[in-house]
């Protein structure tokens, strides 16, 4: 059915609300896309649109993470993105993008000499496809116990999310839901690629890898690493706590039997110490001389 002109005008006036911004003092900023995705190494152009200002001034700062940069003061392409960035009056364009362009990008207009102001954000994506994620798999596992494999993947944009792999076959994320994982106790964190055994069970051994993708390129998997869920070993602990228990014994015994024998005590024979005697002199005349002390060895 076709649209009559008045619903037609009307349309175009709810689209534009949605990606206009009310300035201050009377002016408007609008965009024509609020989310730009472009593939690396391409060119890509964000739009930036006002009215109400007799006497703009535009700038553009970019916003990734909690890092915030200028790309454009004062109508003029700062010093870091020239030969890469072109101002016009109607957005920024870049000649060529990198991941590293992957953020918020912030269109302010002001009035020179007076109060508008209005601005609106661009989200620009790069887009990249993701490389061969890396894994992190225990060889093998306790069971009943808690055990984390991780996987990683880091220059996929947007970031990827993440999926697990036992023996060829997708694990869900819920595994009540197959019935080839019922019997397993798991949890799958898609964004941060972790999977969490809480606990570990025996019909979890297997060969487990890990796949990554973003709608961009082909999905990347993981070489797949195997995983032993194996019991405690009981009986190993026990041994060795009673070679430990015999050993020591041993050493007790020796140090009792080397004591016991004198070992320690003719050690102390071998060397004699020698006692001086010394008597204090007695009172005697100037002219009196005689021994009136001794010495005794």
């Amino acid at each position: 059915m076709m649209k009559r002109p008045g619903q037609r005008h009307l349309l175009l006036l709810f689209t534009a609300a949605t990606l206009c911004c009310p300035a201050l003092g009377g002016g408007s900023v609008y965009t024509s896309e609020k989310e730009v995705k472009v593939d690396e190494n391409q060119p890509a152009t964000l739009s930036c649109y006002y009215s109400g200002f007799s006497s703009p001034r535009v700038e553009w700062k970019f916003v990734q993470g909690s890092t915030t940069s200028l790309v454009c003061y004062d109508n003029k392409i700062t010093a870091s993105y020239q030969g890469r960035v072109v101002f016009s009056q109607t957005g920024i364009s870049f000649h060529s993008v990198t991941r590293k362009d992957t953020g918020i990008y912030t269109c302010m207009v002001t009035e020179n000499g007076g109060d508008a102001y209005g601005e609106i954000s661009v989200n620009l994506i790069v887009l990249v496809p993701p490389s061969k994620p890396s894994v992190n798999i225990p060889s093998s596992g306790t069971i009943g116990h808690r055990v984390v494999l991780t996987c990683s993947e880091e220059n996929g944009s947007p970031p990827p999310r993440y999926q697990w792999f036992r023996d060829g076959i997708l694990m869900p994320e819920d595994p009540k839901k197959s019935r080839v994982f019922a019997n397993s106790s798991y949890t799958i964190n898609a964004e941060t690629g972790e999977l969490v055994f809480d606990p570990l069970s025996a019909y979890d051994t297997g060969e487990y890898s890990c796949q990554v993708y973003n709608g961009v390129g082909t999905a990347m998997r993981s070489e797949a690493i195997r995983l032993e869920a194996a019991e405690l070993n009981v009986g190993g602990i026990v041994a060795a706590v009673i070679v430990t228990l015999i050993l020591l014994g041993l050493l007790i015994f020796g140090v009792w039997f080397a004591y016991s024998q004198g070992y320690f005590n003719r050690s102390s024979k071998g060397s004699t110490s020698k006692k001086v005697i010394y008597s204090q002199p007695s009172a005697r005349s100037d002219g009196e001389f005689r021994q009136t002390s001794s010495f005794l060895v």
